[in-house]
């Protein structure tokens, strides 16, 4: 019989990648956490199948860029077919500009394993399947979750707080009465994993059909993941049938019965949360929001919210900041959130439209656009995609900044840097924690004479780029910038920028601003 621990820091319930996510970030930050599922082991069906990237840089963290992201398909971009089996558009991978390719296709089960075995390496994290939460109660200064396990005996566990990745159907969601906002697609798709197939192209294949829209999708292992919209009149268990599958299939493959890994039905959501905390209980993932998988950002949403979660957690748990600080979990994530929603939405309506007068607009719209491919590429590469950016929460000066193009609020890119050793990613030097990065001498000087190791109760790292200035600081990693991703922080060249945990740009300090700089948003944290 499993044990649990009587009393933890945090207790997560889902063990989804947001779940597994968060338990090995809040570890990295040196806080304890139980991770509950109701299931009696992960589950060994495909479901996510891109990971973007910025869920690779979430994940870089706990070094599982070099023991899983390396193995993926790494994406190439997409095609996009009209009925008669003409591309129309054709788009390109895009810029890695966070260090990481724009998408790389997964296989969820291989990739919750890695992560598995990365939480199987850390005291501070452990997962205990079988375990139902029942109810959650939350008192003045902790929160006890009670729980059933396989033999139906009951346990508590006592936390300081709980983070709900439990799913679209969350049970602590609907036990708190949280609503959703948003609708529900009137169209259910019917989803075939496949095995051995012949079409082992490393880019996505949209089919905009008026006839039944689908999507062809590169898969691990020689697989590929078919999408097809269910037509009116049309079953459930019609469609399930094998034979209908094989007749969906035909025009790309004959498939055996062996080849097939699952065929289900998803009905596609864009809703979200009107809520993402109540008390000491936060929302994270498809509990907090649901995602259209138009754009594939269901996984990648979930792993965001466990990037912005975390350090704040360890840094309330580890007495380096106040509970209040948890308000901007909502301000930061929610938003732009359902910003990402919208554009799975949006990119619905582009590529699968339904009625004959819709795709008649879109392969108008199209070839108007040809004369002007950078509009075209705008739309098919998703450019209106919103960046990392937040427009309000724990930032300093977020509204006042005198550079127009300043990255406060924003996520840094991640050039490849060499210190010494070779060329490695900027993130590398960060360190799991605060860290401040200087670009010229004056700053380099400051970051010498700064006697600070830590910022609300984490790590704050000290890291000179070398732009060709030759800027070294004692007690902090010089490395030199190899690529133009890095040119983007030469804005604030003058400047000694403070990078959050989640890497988004905390706030920009002139050097003899420095600890005057650090005092202010330790106090915005609560510290002091």
């Amino acid at each position: 019989m499993q044990s649990y621990p009587s009393d933890i820091p945090v207790v997560i319930v889902g063990a989804g990648p947001t779940g597994l996510t968060t338990g090995l970030l809040l570890a990295e930050y040196g806080v304890k956490s139980v991770i509950l599922d109701r299931n009696s082991a992960p589950m060994d069906i495909p479901r996510a199948i891109v990971l973007d990237d910025e869920g690779a840089r979430t994940i870089q963290s706990f070094g599982a860029d070099e023991t899983y992201v390396r193995n993926t398909i790494k994406g190439e971009g997409a095609e996009y077919f009209d009925d008669n089996g003409v591309a129309f558009a054709r788009v390109g991978s895009g810029a890695e500009t966070y260090g990481f390719a724009k998408r790389h296709f997964v296989n969820q089960p291989e990739m919750e394993a890695a992560l598995h075995e990365r939480i199987a390496a850390t005291p501070l994290c452990e997962v205990r399947f079988d375990s139902d939460v029942a109810e959650v109660n939350e008192g003045a200064s902790d929160i006890v979750v009670n729980l059933t396990n396989k033999e139906g005996a009951a346990h508590q566990v006592t936390a300081q707080y709980v983070v709900a990745a439990d799913g679209g159907r969350s049970p602590i969601r609907e036990r708190l009465g949280i609503e959703m906002t948003g609708s529900t697609y009137a169209q259910d798709w019917i989803v075939i994993d496949t095995l051995n197939d012949t079409d082992l192209a490393p880019h996505s294949k949209f089919i905009c059909s008026v006839e039944r829209p689908h999507v062809s999708i590169p898969a691990p292992n020689g697989g590929r993941r078919y999408e097809f919209m269910l037509l009116p009149g049309e079953t459930h268990k019609e469609v399930l049938e094998e034979a209908f599958v094989r007749k969906l299939l035909k025009p790309y493959r004959d498939i055996e019965a062996k080849d097939i890994i699952r065929s289900t039905i998803y009905t596609f959501h864009a809703r979200i949360a009107d809520q993402f905390r109540v008390g000491r209980i936060l929302l994270a993932g498809d509990a907090a929001h649901l995602t259209p998988p138009f754009a594939g950002q269901g996984m990648n949403a979930g792993l965001r919210d466990a990037n912005n979660l975390a350090w704040k957690l360890a840094a309330i748990v580890n007495g380096g900041a106040a509970d209040g600080i948890l308000g901007s979990y909502q301000n930061e994530r929610r938003d732009p959130a359902w910003a990402m929603i919208q554009l799975a939405v949006v990119m619905g309506d582009i590529i699968m439209p339904i009625e004959p007068e819709q795709q008649a607009f879109r392969n108008h719209m199209m070839a108007s656009l040809a004369p002007f491919p950078g509009v075209q590429d705008y739309l098919l590469k998703m450019k209106f995609k919103p960046r990392p950016r937040c427009d309000q929460g724990l930032f300093l000066d977020l509204e006042t900044q005198p550079l127009e193009s300043s990255l406060v609020g924003e996520m840094i890119t991640q050039p490849d840097v060499d210190a010494g050793a070779g060329s490695e990613k900027l993130d590398t030097f960060l360190g799991n924690g605060f860290a401040l990065i200087a670009q010229d001498k004056a700053c380099a000087d400051a970051l010498s004479n700064l006697d600070v190791s830590l910022l609300g109760g984490l790590p704050l790292s000290k890291v000179v780029l070398d732009n060709g200035n030759e800027a070294v600081a004692d007690s902090a990693v010089a490395a030199k910038v190899l690529d133009e991703r890095g040119k983007p922080l030469r804005t604030h060249r003058d400047q000694i920028l403070l990078i959050r945990p989640d890497r988004y740009c905390a706030a920009a300090f002139s050097p003899s601003d420095l600890e005057t700089g650090l005092q202010s948003y330790a106090s915005l944290l609560g510290q002091g």
